[in-house]
Formats: structure tokens, C-alpha cells, sequence
């Protein structure tokens, strides 16, 4: 029988091992799953999921606990920051489902966690073992063997003795993006730097993007009632926008702030230290928040300011950002692989970060199913070639709808003209949305 590693117990490592494990009865491989952290948890904002991903969680055999958890709203509005005018709108609900098969939801990034780490539990089909975060590999003739920091904890999986070393048949790096497999893998390419034990910033080829995020997630019974929502709804500001869409099934509502550091006043002052820049997850306090938002609130309309006033508790993270993927190598060599952040960091503004991990794991699967040999006979080699060009055009949109969404003066006046005499037609994205892989 053949053994799987993949690095990381998050929405990607938990989608890979999903896609892999299959049912029980016809496996012939086991799959190990090492997280570096202590506990299994999930952090962060919501999550939009195009039905490019949800048809995939489906089939898998999780729609009963999407329609537990997730929130399915009917419409995305896009209105201006500044004048509160609608600029555009497009359908969802039904007509998403009957355009492309399968739902367009919202929900909690935790809760998709938790469904998927449950999935996983309940069938068996991986074992996850804490606080071990993978330090370096080699490939061998047989795959790949694996070396875990010393500070790792022991379980019977894992325990390796002195050497702290397991052969496996294949990696797969799912461990977000700071990847440290990433970063070898990269190496391994390049050959323009020795390994060594280096800081996060120095393990792959991300970078702040200028834009920082600010979330609040607050039950919709505590809000005004015009302030409430049951769809999506993105304003669009100079240098900034803001998205707020319901989850847990619509009795919450999250919102994301994201704004250009470089370009709003008093956000240049964020301190962005190394903490902050591996934090997902730093509060501010009500003299900070009204600091922050003194700008963009005194240019925003009063129905987008009572809004933002009305939240009350934001959190804070920085926006990183990657280059878009230039060759299918980036995603695969020998018998190592990469999904997800760990392959493609982007920008969260064509909202499929989740999305393409999602694809990433299902074509894994595909692979797996076209030839069960996993191990040193998996055409990892395929499964790159056939998601990097896919990934970099995500990355590349996600590119422009930052300098879209955050445009001024002349720009945003195209933008506006351009959603105002095309509405739906623009917003929808057959490409992204109806892609499907078999």
C-alpha cells in the first residue's frame, strides 16, 4: 500500500485528502495529514464559493451539510461608496443553479473547515497528526523523504525515532501561503539559494500588496434592520471596497473592508511587523478603528458610514500577494505537488482562493482515479499541466479587480459607465463559474 503525506490540515489539505481518500473500500493507499499547529481550527472571514467549487463539494457527498451551514443568497448588488447609487446587479439562487448545475453560497471560513475536517473523520479517510510542521525533503527513487521540526510532537504515526524521517510515495503541500514546501520546491528549481531555517517572509515569493483587510463578523439580529442583508453587496470607493454578505445561514453578517495602505490617509501608520504580517487575526481597538476609517468615512455615503459605524469590532489583516504562475513546474515536480495557496497565493478579489483549492484537490482526485498506482506512478506531472494556466488566469483577474475595485477619478468613472450600461452581463463569468472538471 502506498503512503500520501500532505502538509497542512486546512480547507486545501482536508479538500486533497477528500479528493484522494474516495470510499474506504476501494483504497489502496493511506494518507497522512500533518499540521503544524496543536489543534485543528480555522480562522479568518467568510467564504464566497462559486458553483465551479460547490458542484465539487457536492459530489463529494457534502450538500446536505452546505444547506446546513452555508447561506445561498438571490442577489450581488454593486453600488458606489461614494453617492450610495446602485451601479450593478446580478442574479443568483436559482438562476446560478439552472445557468451552472450547482449553488452560489456563503458561510464562515470556520464552518467549511469543520464540515470538510468531519468528512474526513467520519470516513476514515485520513489520519491527522498535530504539531508537526514538515522542515525539509528529499526525492528518492521510491518519492520522497520527509523531515519534521524538532519541536514536533510525537504520536504513534509518526514517531521516527532519532533521525525524524519518513518515507512516503508522495507530498502534497497544502500548507498555506508561507509555504515551506513551496520554498524547496522552489529551491529545487532555481537552485539561487541554500536551504536553510528561515523566516516565514523568506519561504516563498510573496509580498504585502499595499491593501489591508478589515473584517467584522456580527449577528444580523443586533443591527438595524436596514442594515441587514440577504445578498451580497459591494461598494465600491477610491482606493478601497467593502463586501458584506450573510452567513451561517443568513443569521450573520460578514463584512470585509479592504483598503490601499499607500493611498488612504492614517493607514500608512499600520504596523506592519513580521507578527502582523503572518497574523490573520489582529484586533483594533474603537481609537484605532475610528483612526482608520476618519478618511474613508467623511468621503463615504451615509448609508455605507452607518453601516461601517454599525459593526463595532474589526479585526485586521494584511493582503499578501504573489505573482501570477508562469509554468506548470511551480505546481509539481516528481513526486511532490502543491494546491492552493501553497502553489498560487492571490488576491481575495475575484473571491476563489477557496475556490481553487477546491479544483486543485478535485483534479488531484482525478488524477488518482485515472491511474490508483498512486505513490511514484501518480502523473503529478499531469495534474500540474492541467490546473496552472487555469490558476494564473484567476491570479491575473484577481490583479485587476484590485486596481478595478479601488479605482479613481477617470478610471472610476469608466468603471462606473461601463456597470451601469452592461450590469449583469459584466459581473458574470461563465469561465470561472462554469468550468468543470470530470
Amino acid at each position: 500500500m502506498s503512503e500520501i503525506l500532505i502538509a497542512g490540515a486546512g480547507i486545501g489539505g482536508l479538500c486533497a485528502a477528500i479528493a484522494l481518500g474516495g470510499r474506504s473500500s476501494n483504497r489502496n493507499h493511506s494518507i497522512t495529514i500533518a499540521e503544524k499547529s496543536s489543534k485543528i481550527s480555522e480562522v479568518g472571514a467568510g467564504i464566497q464559493l462559486g458553483p465551479n467549487a460547490t458542484r465539487i463539494l457536492i459530489r463529494w457527498g457534502l450538500e446536505a451539510e452546505l444547506k446546513e451551514l452555508a447561506y445561498e443568497p438571490d442577489q450581488l448588488h454593486v453600488k458606489s461608496a461614494l453617492s450610495g447609487v446602485e451601479l450593478a446587479s446580478m442574479r443568483l439562487g436559482a438562476n446560478f443553479k439552472e445557468q451552472y448545475g450547482a449553488p452560489y453560497l456563503t458561510l464562515h471560513r470556520a464552518d467549511l473547515h469543520s464540515l470538510l475536517y468531519s468528512h474526513v473523520i467520519k470516513h476514515e479517510i485520513a489520519e491527522i497528526t498535530l504539531g508537526h510542521e514538515l522542515e525539509y525533503f528529499e526525492e528518492t527513487k521510491e518519492g520522497v523523504n520527509v523531515n519534521f521540526c524538532e519541536n514536533s510532537e510525537p504520536t504513534q504515526k509518526l514517531s521516527i525515532g532519532q533521525n525524524k524521517q519518513i518515507g512516503y510515495d508522495a507530498l502534497i503541500g497544502a500548507d498555506g501561503v508561507w509555504s515551506r514546501v513551496r520554498y524547496i520546491l522552489n529551491h529545487a528549481l532555481t537552485k539561487t539559494a541554500p536551504i536553510q531555517k528561515a523566516s516565514p517572509q523568506l519561504l516563498a515569493n510573496v509580498e504585502f500588496s499595499g491593501d489591508l483587510a478589515y473584517r467584522s463578523l456580527i449577528s444580523q439580529k443586533s443591527l438595524p434592520s436596514q442594515l441587514r442583508l440577504d445578498s451580497v453587496r459591494v461598494w465600491l470607493g477610491p482606493h478601497m471596497h467593502l463586501v458584506q454578505y450573510p452567513v451561517r445561514g443568513g443569521e450573520w453578517l460578514n463584512s470585509v473592508l479592504f483598503v490601499d495602505s499607500r493611498k488612504i490617509q492614517n493607514h500608512s501608520h499600520y504596523s506592519l511587523s513580521k507578527s502582523n504580517l503572518l497574523s490573520w487575526d489582529v484586533p483594533l481597538d474603537q481609537n484605532q478603528l475610528r483612526f482608520f476609517f476618519q478618511d474613508i468615512l467623511q468621503k463615504c455615503c451615509s448609508e455605507l458610514r452607518d453601516s461601517i459605524l454599525a459593526l463595532g469590532s474589526w479585526r485586521a489583516w494584511p493582503i499578501m500577494t504573489s505573482e501570477p504562475l508562469v509554468t506548470h513546474l511551480q505546481m509539481a515536480q516528481g513526486s511532490v505537488a502543491l494546491l492552493g495557496d501553497a502553489a498560487h497565493p492571490m488576491l481575495p478579489y475575484l473571491a476563489q482562493g477557496a475556490g481553487m483549492a477546491i479544483e486543485d484537490a478535485n483534479a488531484l482526485g482525478i488524477q488518482y482515479k485515472i491511474n490508483p498506482n498512486l505513490g511514484a506512478n501518480i502523473n503529478l506531472n499531469q495534474y500540474s499541466k492541467s490546473r496552472w494556466q487555469r490558476n494564473a488566469m484567476v491570479q491575473k483577474r484577481a490583479l485587476l479587480n484590485q486596481k478595478v475595485f479601488h479605482a479613481d477619478r477617470a478610471l472610476a468613472v469608466a468603471r462606473n459607465i461601463s456597470l451601469k450600461l452592461l450590469g449583469e452581463k459584466l459581473l458574470k463569468m461563465p469561465w470561472l463559474y462554469g468550468h468543470i472538471q470530470m
